[in-house]
């Protein structure tokens, strides 16, 4: 479920689409009709909220000026908040963000203070509470109210709260009261040599917000617990430095010899969580490659396997594709989380992306996935992977998906081309058309009609013969600027046909 769903009531969640819509839009003239029919709401229901969203970003920016016209029409160009400023305001009055930055950030916090303060009655936060819950619950987590907090396994906690408040404030504002951002910048520094997320702009700013959550959580004297499945990668290995934690909290702030090794290990842990490499030349891939192929362990034996059968049974045209250390490195964290935790674990992945229809290079993927993780559940050392098979196999098609050529094993579009004959008139044509790599294009054949997906024509005689042809006029004056629109009619179709239908 998408981030806005959970975090926003019904009436909260409309004006933050419909600001969202209008921002997208970027018109001078946009009309509040063509606005409530795009969101299915009727005109004075968009009309009221527009209206809102006009009040609202003088609240935000007191000299904003009005994007309201007269006549209906709204201005976007006039709007200087941001989306993300917009969502961050919506959800100071969203009681799932109160409450979790209220329990953050308080001593002692308990439902009869929260209702208090906010001025909500605890029905209502119970209500408000649901979506977020139910979301919380496929990761073993859960609200607690007596005493204010989310509960469960701890690595999975603060990856969840670092989600929430990532999502709802990206790095816009600082939520953190309890925390001074100089304490969290100054431990994510000295983290940084293990985390690819330190050598980019947001990443970096990612780490302060997991190295907020690490000091709010300790400071409450709430732990991670040392997990013996990170043995044959941490131990004795003089890479993972178990000192440097203390060392840097200091004598006052320095935990006990228990306490810092669990946390030591979570911190070097989430460096591996997620499929963090981007940079081919990152120091961390490297030193992730060695460690894990030099010391005998499972997750490193099932990603080979796994690279073997793909390079047989998914990549057969370009195994080599398989042998680029981003694609390994990223595979390797994915299996060594699931290693670890055995259950599915919370990530801003599933918050962000809008789900979307199958098409047929996904479902021939994911298919090959399931049946190599289907065999590999049944084997004793692996069997860890019965219980977590379909994250898992999400998991991995995320990142083969980029370098899967979807056009080799998708349907191509049939495109016959209709134009004079003379090469130097079709050369730039069927030249984009090949370059695309997901059409077949040839001379237009009238019997051949029923079998084309479209025709590009220099005339319109052959619609005029027949009207249900998918005709595409292209005049012969037109040039390279003019590709685009043509490019975008033939991926819509391409998407189309190559989608599943339920």
């Amino acid at each position: 479920m998408l981030y806005e769903k959970l975090m926003m009531d019904s009436g909260m969640l409309t004006k933050f689409m419909l600001f969202k819509r209008i921002t997208k839009i970027n018109q001078s003239d946009v009309s509040i009709t063509q606005l409530s029919d795009e969101l299915s709401l009727n005109y004075q229901q968009t009309s009221i909220i527009v209206t809102e969203i006009n009040n609202d970003l003088t609240k935000i920016i007191s000299t904003h000026p009005s994007i309201l016209h007269r006549a209906g029409k709204v201005d976007s160009t006039k709007l200087l908040v941001t989306i993300d400023e917009y969502r961050y305001f919506l959800l100071k009055k969203s009681v799932p963000f109160q409450y979790i930055l209220y329990f953050l950030n308080h001593d002692s916090p308990n439902i009869e203070d929260f209702c208090q303060r906010y001025y909500v009655s605890r029905s209502t936060v119970s209500r408000k509470m649901l979506p977020i819950k139910k979301h919380v619950k496929q990761f073993n987590l859960r609200f607690t109210y007596t005493e204010a907090n989310l509960i469960g396994d701890e690595r999975s906690v603060r990856v969840a709260l670092f989600d929430a408040l990532w999502l709802g404030t990206r790095g816009t504002i600082w939520p953190f009261k309890s925390v001074a951002l100089e304490d969290a910048q100054k431990l994510a520094g000295a983290f940084s040599e293990y985390f690819p997320l330190s050598r980019t702009y947001l990443g970096a700013k990612e780490l302060t917000y997991f190295a907020a959550i690490f000091l709010c959580r300790t400071r409450k004297k709430m732990f991670v617990s040392y997990d013996t499945r990170y043995d044959f990668l941490m131990k004795d290995n003089p890479y993972y430095d178990f000192e440097r934690l203390n060392n840097e909290l200091g004598p006052v702030h320095s935990l006990d010899p228990e306490q810092s090794k669990g946390e030591s290990s979570f911190i070097f842990f989430l460096a591996h969580y997620a499929p963090f490499y981007t940079i081919d030349d990152d120091p961390s891939l490297f030193q992730t490659l060695h460690d894990f192929s030099v010391r005998p362990n499972p997750v490193y034996e099932l990603v080979q396997e796994f690279l073997t059968y793909a390079k047989a049974n998914i990549f057969k045209k370009e195994p080599e594709i398989l042998d680029k250390p981003i694609i390994i490195g990223n595979l390797i964290n994915i299996m060594f989380t699931f290693y670890v935790l055995g259950k599915p674990f919370p990530n801003l992945q599933i918050l962000v992306e809008t789900p979307h229809q199958k098409r047929k290079a996904d479902q021939f993927l994911e298919l090959k996935l399931y049946q190599f993780f289907d065999e590999k559940a049944q084997e004793k050392e692996y069997k860890f992977i019965y219980t977590i098979k379909k994250p898992l196999v999400h998991s991995v098609k995320s990142i083969l998906l980029p370098s899967y050529d979807k056009p080799k094993h998708s349907e191509h579009l049939k495109v016959g081309v209709a134009f004079e004959h003379n090469f130097t008139l079709v050369r730039m044509i069927y030249q984009f058309l090949n370059d695309l790599g997901f059409v077949d294009s040839s001379p237009y054949q009238e019997e051949l009609n029923d079998s084309y997906d479209l025709v590009i024509s220099s005339s319109l005689l052959p619609r005029k013969k027949y009207p249900e042809l998918p005709l595409y006029f292209w005049d012969l004056s037109y040039g390279n600027k003019d590709l685009t629109d043509l490019y975008k009619t033939l991926q819509q179709l391409f998407e189309k046909k190559n989608i599943i239908q339920d």
